[in-house]
């Protein structure tokens, strides 16, 4: 059921806008993706990991190997990541975790984690994140040096009408 709503939604991505739209409010969704990984890290009383390394399943115990997005996705979504690692990385890391929660439905909320650099996407623009650094095309740049003390704490941003 989730591995079915990830790929479908990746899949339903219009490729072709990506980086067209510029938007403030990309900053937001940055910014909420680190409070909530974050927030997993404290919750699952993990130490924390650069972003890029986050692979969510593998730290809630998946063993199975990595996903390949290319057993899931369309070959317009393969053409784009191939130039994108990082993008790739991300979109990867929530199909796997979408498989481990159809097995282990009780981290269903973790799914939410990956969501805002999803909608960044979704919404036409663009992010490149790095070990060192997070940063929304033409927004925002945010580096990474200490991320989990600066967004654990932090409040929730209203993502709600993005």
């Amino acid at each position: 059921m989730y591995l079915n709503n990830a790929v479908s939604r990746i899949n339903g991505i219009k490729w072709d806008m990506i980086g067209a739209i510029v938007s403030n409010k990309d900053a937001d969704l940055g910014c909420e993706f680190l409070r909530r990984l974050a927030l997993f890290y404290k919750n699952e009383c993990l130490s924390p990991q650069p972003p890029m390394f986050s692979n969510i399943a593998k730290l809630l115990g998946d063993t199975e190997n990595e996903v390949l997005i290319s057993k899931y996705c369309n070959p317009t979504v393969l053409e784009f990541v191939a130039n994108y690692q990082y993008i790739k990385k991300i979109f990867e890391f929530y199909i796997q975790l979408s498989i481990y929660v159809d097995r282990n439905p009780k981290y269903t909320e973790y799914l939410n984690v990956y969501e805002p650099l999803i909608r960044i996407i979704e919404r036409g623009g663009f992010f490149v994140l790095r070990p060192q650094e997070l940063d929304i095309q033409n927004v925002m740049y945010i580096p990474l040096n200490g991320w989990y003390d600066r967004f654990v704490s932090t409040v929730p941003y209203d993502t709600s009408n993005l």
